[in-house]
């Protein structure tokens, strides 16, 4: 009885060590297809704006969207100049998607994670989307909101 106990518990976890590696691609796979979900959602509407839209002179008249971008831990969505483009970090590499304006995050930070609004302001140097952490709403005059450009 105690050998046939022993003989299954063994089975059981080399059955789960044969379909652990399965599991880890899987996990990988979704996590990579969330972070292009983000990126594409932020190149999207980046896109959209250069398109379809008018700058506004402030945050408070310029068209704007929020995005909720939800990143696996460790993964990061980092916004650079000189062009302009969106670098998705995850796993050590990285990937760059090109965008048509500049993208200019308030604060300190140079990344995009969670809920992200993006505004779309004419700048003293052009058109810049301008992405501040969480929802605009009103008349855009919070401290939170006081981007200068």
């Amino acid at each position: 009885m105690t050998v046939r106990v022993v003989l299954a518990v063994l089975a059981a976890l080399a059955l789960v060590a044969a379909a652990q590696p399965a599991v880890d691609h899987a996990r990988d796979t979704q996590q990579s297809a969330e972070i292009r979900a983000s990126a594409d959602r932020v190149a999207d509407a980046v896109t959209d704006f250069h398109r379809r839209s008018d700058p506004g002179d402030s945050l408070a008249t310029a068209p704007r969207t929020t995005l909720d971008l939800d990143l696996p831990t460790g993964a990061e969505l980092r916004v650079r100049d000189d062009p302009a483009r969106l670098v998705v970090v995850h796993g050590g590499t990285e990937h760059r998607r090109l965008l048509p304006v500049p993208v200019a995050v308030c604060g300190d930070r140079r990344t995009l994670r969670g809920p992200t609004t993006l505004a779309y302001v004419e700048a003293s140097d052009g058109p810049v989307v301008v992405a501040t952490r969480g929802f605009i709403g009103g008349e855009a005059t919070t401290a939170a909101h006081a981007c200068v450009l």
